[in-house]
């Protein structure tokens, strides 16, 4: 009796380390999942330290569970025709398009819906307001386009300009050089996968280990996402945009506009996070307003429960877009 109870636990466990092996080949041979440090190598080094780092230019190549382009400017869009007036559009990651394809970009859906233009997409994941007026003055003043669209999120508050490390990995401003991601590891340290013995080693070596950390962790954003939700609806008066950074926009504000010309068509678009913002978000419009931009607040549209991304919390998913190309044009149009 003995003698089969442990034959029994000897193919029971013979039988669960082949289907983690098995599962650990499919996922290293299909890529699905990578294990180690894989920045997206879209980025380079720029010359301008007020730029910090830009997208490669003529670059075609996966990021973001997406297909990057780029054209000879190095931003996400066609080349330049100058046979259509030119509207560019302005940002951070959100008007990139981190996680969706070139053709479902805010750019790409603009030039879609309206032919007649042509729409560049200048958007660079991280950049802050100066980063933008850096690259406006140095790669898109010259082209003379014809109208701006300026896409703010909350996040642009925090100004610390990022940069490019010898890996390729963005880094924040204030990061020491000599701290490399490739040399860490953040494994899970809670739950059953916190109690794994050797889990930084797992975390570097095991494409299944990663996979599981992947699916808690967007879990795990996604209910927090929901949380800071309905608690900013149940206190909309709590406000992490503080006036000292209303302050600091709006000088970097004024530095922007003084590039731009009178005859220029702009508009400003604050695209909705999971706070309402309901105390600084009139005084971001305002700024705007000052300066003649004409004001589409996807809040009114989104309230602070726009979709994202099914395994992101923060960046929008294609339905979102639309939907808001959608406003956006109608101030075109107007």
């Amino acid at each position: 009796m003995r003698k089969e109870w442990l034959i029994n636990i000897g193919l029971l466990t013979a039988s669960v380390v082949l289907c983690i092996g098995m599962m650990e080949f499919a996922l290293r041979i299909t890529g699905i999942i990578q294990i180690g440090p894989h920045p997206p190598l879209i980025y380079q080094t720029s010359n301008n330290p007020a730029i910090s780092y830009e997208l490669i230019p003529d670059l075609d190549r996966t990021a973001y569970r997406s297909r990057v382009r780029t054209n000879a400017l190095g931003m996400r869009s066609e080349e330049i025709d100058p046979s259509r007036p030119l509207f560019v559009t302005l940002g951070d990651s959100i008007t990139f398009g981190y996680g969706v394809e070139n053709e479902e970009t805010i750019a790409a859906r603009l030039e879609q819906k309206l032919p007649e233009f042509q729409f560049l997409n200048a958007g660079v994941p991280g950049y802050h307001l100066g980063q933008e007026t850096a690259l406006y003055r140095e790669k898109i003043a010259t082209l003379q386009p014809a109208g701006i669209i300026l896409v703010f999120h909350p996040n642009d508050m925090n100004m610390g300009t990022g940069w490019l490390d010898q890996d390729g990995v963005l880094r924040a401003e204030g990061d020491d050089p000599r701290d490399r991601p490739a040399l860490r590891c953040s494994p899970i340290t809670t739950g059953i996968l916190g109690k794994l013995p050797a889990h930084c080693w797992l975390d570097r070596h095991s494409a299944l280990y990663v996979g599981v950390k992947k699916f808690i962790l967007m879990r795990t954003s996604m209910e927090e996402l929901q949380k800071g939700q309905k608690e900013s609806q149940q206190n909309p008066q709590s406000d992490s945009i503080t006036d000292a950074q209303i302050d600091s926009y709006a000088k970097q504000f004024a530095a922007f506009n003084a590039l731009l010309s009178p005859t220029q068509k702009k508009v400003f678009v604050i695209w909705p996070d999971r706070e309402l913002h309901a105390v600084s978000r009139p005084k971001i419009r305002k700024i705007a307003a000052k300066y003649g931009f004409s004001v589409v607040d996807l809040y009114d549209t989104f309230g602070n429960e726009a979709k994202t991304l099914s395994w992101d919390s923060v960046h929008p998913h294609p339905e979102t877009i639309a939907r808001a190309v959608e406003v956006i044009m109608k101030v075109l149009q107007q």
